[in-house]
């Protein structure tokens, strides 16, 4: 339980950082029906496929509605939305864009009320909960953004156990190529000794085979 205290105090700190820090921001924008108050919110050092797999993920957690990506408009469009706060009581539509900036990424969020009415800051306490649902998301892409330097810090982890294994392997390799040079010395030894005995033998019979020529040639000289 130690171990991860340290990590949990980090996980806890970047969603602190994150929850007060958040800012969203109120921009008339263009979008596929028009021109409306969108909120806006910057997610820092999460790219832009992260926070929209995390906006998708977040309205069907949070609000059993499913966000499906247009590629003609390139927009994020959850149909028929059930969001008490916003709707109150009926369906709703929500338009997202999600762009890259930087390291990071930017999403804009129109809320269509129905019969063209586009939510704005006018609408008081359905705005209010706009920004709160915004930021309930936010603090979701905090979240991801700390699996994600988790799963980095566990990769170089991995890396790391890795490079020990290899470490290990050349190590037993290089302890069995000791014992081999070991038993190759000991055999040498052994082959040394046995040379020095046969050159001490060999050196015997060639005395003696010289004293059998000398003894031969001095018959030569008897005649």
């Amino acid at each position: 339980m130690m171990k991860n205290f340290p990590l949990f105090l980090f996980f806890l700190a970047c969603l602190s950082f994150g929850t007060a820090n958040a800012q969203v921001a109120n921009e008339r924008k263009t979008m596929s029906e028009g021109v409306f108050e969108a909120l806006v919110l910057q997610v820092p050092d999460l790219d832009e496929k992260s926070t929209a797999n995390v906006w998708e993920a977040f309205l069907k957690d949070a609000y059993s509605t499913k966000a499906k990506y247009d590629r003609k408009i390139k927009e994020y469009v959850a149909t028929e939305a059930s969001i008490a706060g916003i709707g109150k009581g009926d369906k709703i539509n929500i338009h997202a864009v999600i762009e890259a900036r930087g390291t990071g990424s930017q999403v804009s969020v129109w809320f269509n009320l129905g019969n063209g009415k586009y939510l704005g800051a006018i609408d008081g306490d359905r705005y209010l909960e706009a920004e709160k649902l915004m930021l309930r998301f936010e603090t979701e892409t905090k979240k991801e953004k700390v699996r994600q330097d988790i799963a980095a810090q566990e990769k170089v982890l991995s890396d790391m156990n890795k490079d020990l294994k290899k470490l290990e392997s050349e190590k037993t390799n290089l302890e069995r190529d000791i014992e081999k040079a070991k038993q190759a010395i000991a055999e040498a030894e052994k082959a040394i000794e046995t040379n020095a005995s046969n050159q001490a033998a060999k050196n015997e019979e060639i005395k003696q085979q010289a004293a059998v020529i000398e003894t031969t040639k001095q018959k030569l000289k008897d005649y």
